[in-house]
């Protein structure tokens, strides 16, 4: 009882966090690739986040919750949100923040820099999982 508990208090404090489960394949998947993601990354293959097609699909569904997170963490560091997105490593610098602001803001489609959205929800999600878990 207290991991459905758990799960649903998980997926209530957040849309994100259930999209990201969703996308993962569900709960069990998740918990089992949380600690996973955060010790190496995203980009090591995890189910949902590993083609194009899906990573690129989800972050243009869940956008809004993705700019909330981003702005959020950026707030946090004292930063701006679209100088954050540059220095993801995924994006090798590659792209300027008004490319970033475009794609973000819905007015151009980059393969990329949506793909570096979708992994850094998912890693965001399996953070806020791992700490919750170790309070």
């Amino acid at each position: 009882m207290k991991t459905k508990t758990t799960r649903l208090n998980f997926c209530n404090e957040s849309p994100l966090n259930a999209a990201v489960i969703r996308q993962m394949g569900g709960w069990t998947a998740f918990k089992e690739s949380a600690g996973d993601i955060i010790d190496h990354g995203i980009d090591g293959g995890f189910h949902g986040f590993i083609y194009h097609t899906e990573t690129n699909a989800f972050a243009r569904r869940h956008m809004r919750e993705i700019r909330n997170a981003l702005g959020q963490d950026a707030d946090a560091m004292g930063g701006s949100l679209l100088e954050m997105v540059a220095a993801f490593r995924c994006l090798n610098g590659d792209y300027s923040q008004d490319e970033i602001a475009e794609v973000i803001w819905g007015n151009r489609t980059d393969d990329q820099i949506l793909n570096a959205l979708a992994w850094y929800a998912a890693e965001v999600v399996a953070r806020r999982y791992c700490d919750e878990v170790a309070a």
